[in-house]
This record gives structure tokens, sequence and C-alpha cells, in this order.
């Protein structure tokens, strides 16, 4: 045996041998199996996270269909019950101290109900609006906390900054609310 690579002695009769990446397995090219196999892969793969996720969403809840059967529908609204309204919410938060001894803050965003096709009320409410915040400021301001907390005085709250909105303005407002209704002791 001799040391060159190309020693024709090591060569078997005249056979040739397939190149590398040209190896064939039955009647298909090697590429073609390895792109097969890799694109079963990514779709198991891809089936395996839906199957996940879908699983996990509804263990969670949050697969769950809304039961709108049980909502009333809005001629229902109109037969009883409160009132359509449409809402003022411009004004924001309204701040200031209440006039206990020990100080307390109070923090409150009010939001004005009028009727939906009172396009003037809604027009004097905007032109308003800093005496409505005034007036709800000069209230929340001359109580104390025990005028103020609690469910029966939040309802007479409501009405008495009703009564007092409506002493300033020509057009009527139908309610008051209170997305946030805080008091904080110092």
């Amino acid at each position: 045996m001799s040391d060159d690579l190309f020693d024709p002695e090591d060569e078997s009769g005249g056979e040739e041998k397939p190149a590398a990446g040209k190896k064939k397995i039955g009647f298909l090219p090697a590429i073609v199996i390895d792109i097969l196999k890799w694109s079963a892969i990514v779709i198991g793969a891809i089936v395996f996270i839906v199957v996940v996720v879908v699983i996990t969403v509804r263990a969670m809840g949050g697969g769950a269909r809304a039961d709108t059967s049980r909502l009333p529908l809005h001629s229902e609204y109109e037969r009883g019950g409160a009132e359509m309204l449409d809402w003022f919410s411009q004004i924001g938060d309204v701040r200031g101290t209440t006039r206990d001894e020990v100080r307390r803050t109070f923090i409150v965003t009010p939001h004005i109900g009028y009727r939906p096709e009172s396009d003037a009320t809604l027009q004097e409410l905007i032109r308003r609006e800093i005496q409505i915040r005034e007036a709800i400021a000069i209230y929340f301001s001359s109580r104390s906390i025990r005028e103020l907390e609690g469910v029966e005085n939040r309802l007479r709250v409501k009405q008495d900054l009703r009564e007092e909105i409506n002493r300033i303005m020509v057009n009527r407002v139908r309610d008051v609310a209170f997305s946030r209704y805080e008091f904080i002791e110092f």
C-alpha cells in the first residue's frame, strides 16, 4: 500500500459511489426527504401549540361564551326600571377636604345624566362645567364625613347635587352618579 490518496488499488472495480449530497433513497432524492421531514416536524409543533393554547384558554374560562339570554332587551329598560340617559363625564376628579375636625380628603368623579334627545342640556353642561365643578367641591367641603359616607348618605348626596346643579342650569339634569367616591384620612 502506498501513501498516495489516489492509489488505484483501493478503488473497487468501476462502481461509482454517489456524492454525499446526492444520495437517493428509493425514488426520491435525500433533500426531498429532509424537506418533508422538517415540514412534518414544524406542522406537528404548530398543532401541539394550538392544542395546548385551546386547552389552557378553556381551562381558565376564557373560551366560555357570554350568556346573553339573561340580558334584558332595550324595550324592557324603557318599560320599567331606570331611565336611559346620556352621561356628561367631562368634569373629572373633584378633590378637597371635608369640614371635620380631623380633615379628610375627598376624591369624587361625578357624571351627570340627562335625556338623550336634549342637545341643549349637553351644550349647557359644557358651558357651565366650571360652575358645576365648583358647586360639587363646595357641597363636599361643607359636609362632615358622617354626612357623606354610607349607602343612604350617598343616595342623599346624589339627590342634593342633582337639585344644586338644576338650580344653576336652565335645562334639567336627571341624575348624578359617581365612578369614584373616596374619603381618605391623613
